[in-house]
């Protein structure tokens, strides 16, 4: 589900608040309940009639407690309160004119404003679910959106960058028939194999575009340092500094750290040194090497972007692709060396 930025006033706000909106709701309603059961003596008639509304309040805490879980956002969360409250008036008026026939009838009703209590209580129930339900749809709806631009991405990229490798490979084909020379054959078969590159790190980003379904704890350390042994690091060396549990998909997130250690490597000097570890929230991969400036940062992690001839462009597309599907939020800063640091945090 969606993650709101962190200058959103509703997070702000909801940020601010010692407790939830919709908890605080359901807990006094269930608190007014649980009053009158307890004056009533807990008589048969008091359970009867207080039985589902206390039910209700308090499916609507529990309900909350899971979106809090679940890494919900608060505007999230805010729009379930909203469904919820408008659940709790709606009910609340059709008691109220229900009650109005009864009295214009002459027949009244017993503590008619506990009946008006424990209607919207069951709107509140009944709202709750609808909202929840709401914004599962608009989760599903930002994700297939997301699919879809990650699709025209990859067909984007594909037709760019095959494009000069194709053109080579075609070129040298021509000559090698022309002259004879084996050499041409040589050039052709790194041309195709430049293509099969791209088409393999394009696919991935397509691939690490979808949620995460099944994650279990990992060890940081663990995958630091399972990462590190599959990369051709040369005399570069990586150090881990603290350690801390992730819920994660151990394949891909070994192919974030992969990615970060190459793009290290490449853009920094032979001997450079790497740094693992715990942060806030979440963990930091950190160099000494050259760094980023700072207004290239909001690029390096779109797909195409490299300052390498050779370069793909989709080596930190990979990784924010499956930061994405973590739900980790990527921010670059400069390590305390003047390299370049990544920061993964879990969004608000």
């Amino acid at each position: 589900m969606q993650r709101v930025a962190d200058d959103d006033w509703v997070a702000e706000i909801g940020e601010q608040l010692p407790v939830s909106p919709l908890s605080a709701l359901g807990l006094f309603l269930a608190a007014i309940i649980g009053a009158r059961l307890a004056l009533e003596h807990v008589s048969t008639r008091a359970i009867l009639e207080s039985v589902f509304p206390l039910v209700a309040a308090t499916a609507v805490v529990s309900a909350d407690r899971w979106l809090v879980s679940r890494d919900v956002s608060t505007r999230d969360r805010f729009t379930v309160f909203g469904y919820g409250l408008g659940g709790f008036l709606a009910a609340v008026l059709v008691t109220a004119l229900h009650l109005y026939v009864l009295y214009l009838e002459g027949t009244g009703a017993r503590a008619p404003l506990y009946l008006l209590l424990m209607g919207g209580t069951v709107g509140v129930g009944a709202g709750t679910v609808a909202g929840v339900y709401e914004i599962q749809q608009r989760a599903a709806v930002r994700e297939a959106e997301r699919q879809s631009a990650r699709l025209e991405e990859f067909a984007s990229v594909v037709s760019h960058d095959l494009r000069n490798p194709l053109s080579v490979a075609q070129g040298r084909l021509r000559a090698a028939f022309t002259s004879g020379d084996p050499e041409h054959l040589q050039e052709v078969d790194a041309a195709l194999s430049r293509m099969d590159e791209l088409i393999e790190e394009t696919l991935s980003v397509a691939r690490s575009g979808t949620q995460v379904e099944d994650p279990h704890e990992v060890p940081l350390v663990e995958l630091a340092s399972d990462a590190w042994t599959v990369v051709e690091t040369e005399t570069a060396t990586y150090e881990t500094v603290g350690d801390r549990t992730l819920q994660v998909d151990p394949l891909r997130a070994k192919q974030l750290f992969e990615n970060l250690y190459r793009n290290a490597i490449e853009h920094g000097r032979e001997d450079v040194h790497i740094r693992v570890g715990p942060c806030d929230g979440g963990f930091f991969v950190a160099d000494d090497g050259p760094g980023i400036p700072e207004d290239e940062r909001d690029e390096v992690l779109e797909q195409g972007y490299s300052t390498a001839e050779e370069g793909s462009g989709l080596g930190l597309a990979i990784v924010r692709a499956i930061a994405d599907a973590h739900g980790w939020q990527v921010a670059i800063t400069e390590s305390e060396s003047g390299g370049a640091r990544f920061e993964f945090t879990r969004g608000g």
